[in-house]
């Protein structure tokens, strides 16, 4: 069910102290299915992927390593603050690419990328954070769906320059990846973001909420969609943007 423009958010929750409490674990399972992750050549309008992102005068597909993999991305926008965007299971970057372009628009340059498996999705991030930094970014956020969501709050623990992260019904444990572990260690602005009926995902987004340290938010929002899904929500889009561009 999708959450229109125009509906109230259920809760909108701002912290700047501690709260106690964590919960249990859960997997992230949830995202539409994948399109394919194949870079062919498109002629005089430049590199084609995923069958969404093509290569034009504010558009450019990279290609890098990471965690002993080649992975590829796209990067929009010429801003020096920055944000990586992390896809949800059965997806990838073409999910996040509408939002990039907003995101563009208001003057950040951002870097959406395909994960090339489910393990070492922290260090796949890290990896993307490392190749927008050598594109001109300085300042960097994260955001992340379900798994994605998961990758991200890990991925910020490791790295301590990281500005803020949100997550789109990330779930606590993923693959071997802990968030629930990793948030109480964050000191940046975190943003959690679920629907009230995405059971589980809705219960592991106030769990961390609770648990994290300072300058938190947890938005939940009627219905049960999932991930990238809840920026059908116009409220969502806006409230993401104004917390990535740090307003």
């Amino acid at each position: 069910m999708t959450q229109r423009a125009g509906r109230p958010l259920v809760v909108i929750a701002l912290a700047s102290l501690a709260l106690a409490g964590c919960g249990g674990s859960t997997s992230g399972m949830a995202g539409p299915t994948r399109t394919g992750t194949t870079a062919t050549a498109a002629g005089a309008t430049g590199e084609t992927l995923d069958s969404c992102a093509h290569e034009d005068a504010t558009t450019k597909i990279v290609h890098f390593s990471g965690a002993g993999a080649d992975l590829h991305g796209v990067v929009i926008g010429d801003g020096v603050t920055g944000v990586v965007l992390a896809h949800q299971l059965h997806s990838n970057l073409c999910s996040w690419l509408p939002f990039a372009k907003r995101l563009a628009a208001a003057g950040m340059r951002v870097l959406a990328f395909d994960f090339p498996g489910t393990s070492d999705l922290d260090r796949y991030v890290l990896a993307a954070v490392a190749e927008l930094r050598r594109q001109g970014a300085h300042s960097i956020a994260l955001a992340g769906a379900s798994m994605g969501g998961t990758a991200v709050l890990v991925a910020a623990s490791r790295d301590s320059k990281i500005s803020r992260v949100a997550s789109l019904s990330g779930p606590r444990n993923f693959e071997g990846l802990d968030a629930g572990r990793a948030v109480p260690r964050l000191h940046v602005p975190l943003l959690f973001v679920a629907g009230n009926e995405d059971s589980p995902y809705v219960d592991d987004a106030r769990a961390m909420y609770r648990a994290a340290s300072t300058h938190k938010r947890l938005l939940v929002v009627p219905g049960s969609d999932h991930g990238t899904d809840l920026l059908d929500d116009d409220q969502v889009g806006d409230q993401l943007l104004a917390f990535l561009a740090g307003r």
